[in-house]
């Protein structure tokens, strides 16, 4: 769980430092979405910390590899969020829709749930 925690600060670090060179790369929209990125992965380090740190007080091993699935999916989602891959026109509302994009992110709140059952 040591290493999985590790992986997960250098992700947030290289999300940190993504946005400057992805708008002087490839403009503002880039950038844009970098920031929006790590502001979502921002939302969720807490509880993700939180229960990786009791799953190793408590000696959950299950938690292992949930919580290595949870980083794999956090890294996809960056990649599909900054690459716009599979991104859909925008609805009246000015809303662009990313489907692959929302259920990794989905996928991922299932392994924070799962990581929280697994707890009790």
């Amino acid at each position: 769980m040591t290493n999985i925690i590790l992986f997960t600060g250098l992700l947030y670090l290289v999300q940190l430092i993504l946005p400057m060179p992805l708008t002087k790369r490839s403009g503002e929209a880039a950038g844009e979405s970098a920031r929006k990125a790590v502001h979502n992965l921002r939302e969720s380090l807490p509880v993700f910390f939180t229960f990786a740190l009791l799953s190793m007080h408590l000696g959950v091993e299950a938690n292992v590899l949930v919580a290595s699935i949870w980083l794999a999916l956090r890294t996809i989602f960056v990649l599909l969020y900054i690459t716009g891959f599979n991104t859909q026109p925008a609805n009246e509302a000015g809303y662009v829709a990313q489907p692959i994009r929302s259920l990794t992110w989905f996928g991922s709140i299932i392994c924070l749930i799962v990581m929280g059952v697994n707890l009790i």
